[in-house]
């Protein structure tokens, strides 16, 4: 069975500047990934796993199975997921340029924001997966 880790996503200060690191202890060795955008690091960290396996390997020793839980920072989060921060900051009745500043790592949100934000995301995904959709006939024209 694999071994649940968390994998915590941060955008650091300057334009494409991302890391991703193992937040849990591991048995010898330690996990990061980095890259100019969230996916890239993740994907650095998938290679940063399979380079430690070989090494490990060469050495007699195993390497467990991992499960990625990530966990994003504000600067991650909208860099990861396609949402305009400005119509996110509205949905949530919050100042755009203040989330702005938090997802560019300009400034770093107290608790209680960050507690905001997060209340904000659950809103979202509850609206969104209730919105119903209507199927609109094609319309062709003779």
């Amino acid at each position: 069975m694999a071994q649940k880790v968390t994998v915590i996503v941060e955008k650091g200060k300057g334009d494409m500047n991302f890391s991703c690191f193992v937040a849990d202890e591991l048995p010898g060795f330690g996990l990061a990934g980095y890259g100019r955008t969230a996916q890239e690091a993740m994907d650095d960290l998938y290679v940063a796993q399979e380079e430690t396996r070989e090494i490990l390997a060469e050495r007699g020793e195993t390497m467990p199975e991992l499960e990625f839980t990530f966990k994003f920072d504000v600067g991650a989060f909208f860099d990861y997921y396609p949402l305009n921060i400005s119509a996110f900051a509205k949905y949530i009745g919050m100042n755009a340029a203040q989330l702005r500043q938090y997802a560019s790592a300009v400034k770093e949100p107290r608790q209680a924001t960050l507690n905001k934000i997060h209340a904000g995301m659950k809103k979202f995904l509850a609206d969104i997966g209730t919105v119903p959709l209507i199927e609109r006939p094609v319309l062709t024209y003779a």
